[in-house]
């Protein structure tokens, strides 16, 4: 395993995160116009501002992060399941036995917009922590038109450099990785809400010495609801940069499935070509080819508790 390298395309980084303060300092700007304006004539002016909510039912849709966050005081645990290929046939039980992926995942949040939360994955063994946080939100009467949520991850992989799955780790920190977001998302109407992220991976140890660090990538989203408690979701990860010489071993993260809805519980079943579950590894490592069926079925069960 070569060391961490630094030879990555540095005009696809800067402009990626130079669009980001871009965009942020217009959220901000639109914030400070309103905040300079004395409180009673801000009170004479505009009424008390709704604020959308709902855009989607749960903090994540499948494979990725939504711009939804926690309610106030709200304690969230949830299960996400990935089963095995469908197309290792009837043997295999079409993926059902196995090999699987799992991931428990606790996130709270005290004034429902800042979130913080935890996670352990089951494919590389991988223990997350990370911050998210609504910036902005929509409103009913559109003067603001979007909800903007940032994500910040650190992850770190926890299998042994002896795995023949696992690069030698010389260093602690060759261990960790980290993932940034910025989603951007609308409800359109009561029944349609659609989100973009760019998103931006970072890994302290690469395969070759010819592999960038950075992994540039947009999400796509969207949810659609067919009745009170029943939404039809899907999800679309596109890798921007050729970040690996393995490439092309690679597939774009897709994922199509349902929500439905029990009270405190959301259940969300689907199929998808991503064995990892966590950013870091289904954005740049998803090896499921969609037109070989490399689909498995997974599930993700949310539980939620007011403290």
């Amino acid at each position: 395993m070569a060391p961490p390298t630094i030879d990555f395309l540095f005009m696809k980084k800067y402009f990626f995160v130079f669009s980001c303060f871009i965009l942020l300092e217009y959220c901000f700007s639109v914030r400070a116009s309103a905040q300079d304006m004395p409180d009673g004539m801000i009170d004479s002016i505009a009424p008390k501002k709704e604020f959308v909510s709902a855009t989607f039912k749960g903090t994540r849709l499948v494979n990725f992060h939504t711009a939804e966050t926690c309610g106030k005081r709200t304690l969230e645990f949830r299960i996400a399941h990935r089963f095995g290929d469908l197309s290792s046939g009837g043997y295999n039980f079409y993926g059902l036995d196995g090999p699987a992926s799992l991931q428990l995942e606790l996130g709270y949040s005290y004034n429902g917009r800042l979130e913080f939360g935890a996670s352990r994955t089951s494919a590389d063994k991988m223990y997350s922590a990370y911050l998210k946080y609504k910036l902005m939100r929509q409103t009913t009467d559109n003067k603001s038109p979007l909800t903007i949520t940032l994500l910040g991850q650190a992850n770190l992989t926890g299998l042994k450099s002896t795995s023949t799955s696992a690069p030698e780790y010389h260093f602690f920190s060759d261990r960790f990785n980290y993932v940034s977001q910025i989603m951007i998302a609308r409800k359109l109407s009561d029944a349609f809400s659609i989100q973009v992220a760019p998103t931006w991976v970072h890994y302290n140890l690469v395969t070759a010495v010819t592999d960038d660090n950075d992994i540039f990538s947009v999400i796509g989203m969207g949810r659609i609801k067919v009745s009170k408690r029943t939404a039809l979701t899907g999800e679309y990860c596109y890798r921007i940069n050729t970040y690996s010489q393995d490439f092309s071993t690679y597939h774009n993260s897709v994922a199509i499935g349902m929500d439905l809805e029990t009270g405190g519980h959301v259940f969300q079943f689907f199929f998808t070509n991503s064995f990892g579950i966590n950013e870091a590894q289904t954005i740049p490592y998803t090896r499921g080819d969609i037109t070989n069926l490399d689909l498995k079925l997974g599930f993700n069960i949310s539980r939620v508790f007011f403290l």
